[in-house]
């Protein structure tokens, strides 16, 4: 049995993983002895497979999370593709998706759009550094997953992928949490099953075997890692703490802050790790007789689209510990992305001299800029887009002639309400910083609707996130903190209010506040502050210090960093989170 010290370091690395995708030693070096076990696994699944008749797609999956089927899988695509068949990696884990963050891709698009908003299997399938390898993102999480792999569309794009591809490889989720890969074992001509040993318990491997044996699934074997025999263990989280991880440039961060939209290139290369494989099939090695690729009937051919997939946004590798012991002893600027500064009668400024005031509040608070954001009522269509568009000038006209040397980008914060992607879609709705990247959302005081887990995924399928402003003051979430880990997991980001942290709402909302910057959950701090707060005393710096004290400079520089992302259109990093 794994000591208590060897758990927590394969923990540690469970959450690096969960952030930055799983190491790809068979592309990294592929002379490392591990590289050369993994060919090894190939050959004995070939051989394994050698008995099925047009053996095209494999299944990979395990009992329980974190035993490192994503590495298994997404190394062996490498080695096949390394064979020279055009293998297509697939990314079926809805729930925990990791081959974006493994080749450094956007995550807007996959699988389920594919299967839910119509997309062409063909315009989102993406090339990767290794040639003849292809890749297809999980896409943004549906509200129905189990749902979706099961359906009669699921079983059109596999056939479509068999005329397209030689192997289809499915990394798919554990077997035991939740019913997803049960859906595809029909779909596939073989099934891996993934353990690690001293860490998956016998009982869970049996129930799979019974799962898989009622499913009549072709086993070609079960691969076991052992992390004692590892130079660094791997590890794959699964759970919540959805989060996509960038790393900008001190000139790009200042580029960001002045509201212009930057793509960063670079290729996510993890470190070298080391790792045992086994596999009960015989070790000789048989090739796949070659798929003949036919015209589809349902959607158009890989090769007349495949020259869009080459032009993705990738993200950078993860930062080294040099690098964040120079980050962090930078000063970052200060963006506050929720704010009423904007006149106002409903709780912004009454005049333009209260908005000027309310500016220099903010500069005094070392806020360089700041995005106005006046309430907008989705039913009766006040304060829409272009009304903050148009009043915004005037502002910003006023505060130069002023000579107060603050930079003011329009927003708006909205209700969530039924009629809130009506409004979205006829352009009455103003996302943060005009970037249509994030639309800052408000909860009633106190419920969580129905249809927020709906909203976030439908606004996903429009390329935008959803912001949640101040969810430690919604009454519902105060009694059960749990009802945020779905939105969470749906995509949402939380954005926490200084006057929360700083203890204006009483204790309770401060421990919950301080609790989801702790856990990971909370993205992002701004101060949410109407006239009265900002003629008194601008208090966003206040959060920020009583937040380096509890947490660290290193977790209060990446929420600084997030509001820089999110005015500039970018995905916002997170620390790993832990659920409630």
């Amino acid at each position: 049995m794994p000591s208590k010290r060897k758990a927590k370091k394969a923990s540690a690395v469970d959450l690096r993983s969960s952030r930055y995708g799983v190491p790809l030693i068979t592309l990294d070096d592929p002379q490392d002895v591990v590289s050369e076990q993994f060919r090894v696994l190939r050959a004995n699944i070939d051989f394994a497979a050698a008995t099925i008749n047009h053996f095209q797609t494999i299944l990979f999956t395990s009992s329980e999370m974190s035993d490192g089927k994503s590495t298994v899988a997404q190394n062996l695509a490498v080695t096949w593709a390394q064979t020279g068949k055009r293998v297509l990696l697939v990314d079926a884990d809805f729930r925990r998706p990791t081959i974006h963050k493994t080749f450094g891709l956007t995550n807007d698009r996959g699988l389920t759009t594919v299967l839910a908003m119509n997309d062409q299997p063909a315009e989102i399938i993406n090339t990767s550094e290794q040639s003849n390898l292809f890749i297809m993102t999980s896409g943004p999480m549906p509200p129905n997953p189990s749902e979706l792999l099961a359906s009669d569309k699921m079983v059109q794009i596999i056939d479509w992928m068999r005329r397209n591809f030689d192997l289809v490889v499915i990394d798919s989720t554990p077997l035991l949490l939740v019913p997803d890969a049960q859906s595809l074992i029909p779909r596939s001509d073989g099934v891996v099953l993934v353990a690690t040993l001293g860490k998956t318990k016998k009982k869970s491997l049996l129930e799979a075997a019974h799962i898989l044996t009622l499913a009549r699934a072709h086993l070609l074997g079960l691969v076991s890692r052992d992390p004692e025999r590892a130079e660094k263990a791997y590890g794959y989280g699964y759970g919540y703490g959805y989060t996509t991880t960038n790393v900008m440039s001190s000139d790009a961060m200042k580029r960001a802050s002045n509201a212009q939209v930057h793509q960063n290139t670079h290729h996510h290369r993890p470190e070298k790790k080391s790792e045992t494989v086994q596999n009960q099939a015989k070790s000789t090695e048989v090739t796949p007789t070659k798929a003949v690729v036919e015209p589809t009937k349902v959607w158009s051919s890989f090769e007349a689209t495949n020259r869009i997939a080459s032009r993705q946004t990738k993200t950078p590798p993860a930062p080294s510990a040099a690098a964040n012991e120079e980050t962090t002893a930078k000063v970052l600027p200060m963006v506050d992305i929720h704010a009423h500064l904007l006149p106002d009668p409903t709780r912004g400024p009454v005049t333009i001299d209260n908005s000027l005031q309310a500016a220099r509040a903010a500069v005094a608070d070392n806020i360089q800029t700041l995005v106005v954001t006046p309430y907008q009522s989705a039913d009766k269509m006040a304060n829409t887009a272009d009304d903050i568009q148009a009043a915004i000038a005037p502002l910003r006209n006023s505060i130069k002639e002023a000579g107060i040397p603050i930079n003011i980008l329009p927003g708006q914060v909205v209700p969530l309400t039924a009629n809130l992607l009506a409004a979205f879609d006829h352009g009455n709705l103003l996302t943060l910083a005009d970037s249509k990247k994030f639309l800052l959302v408000e909860l009633p005081e106190d419920q969580i609707p129905k249809i927020a887990a709906s909203v976030i995924f439908q606004l996903k399928t429009r390329g935008v996130t959803m912001i949640i402003a101040h969810p430690e003051t919604n009454r519902a979430v105060l009694a059960n903190p749990g009802q945020l880990n779905h939105l969470v997991e749906q995509g949402a980001i939380l954005q926490v209010a200084a006057a929360s942290i700083n203890g204006q709402f009483g204790s309770e909302v401060a421990d919950l506040a301080l609790d989801l910057v702790r856990r990971g959950l909370a993205a992002t701090v701004a101060s949410g502050a109407d006239s009265s707060e900002m003629n008194q005393r601008y208090h966003l710096s206040d959060a920020y210090a009583l937040l380096t004290r509890a947490v660290g400079r290193r977790s209060v520089d990446i929420l600084k960093k997030n509001a820089i992302r999110i005015i500039g259109g970018l995905p916002v990093d997170s620390m790993a989170a832990e659920e409630f």
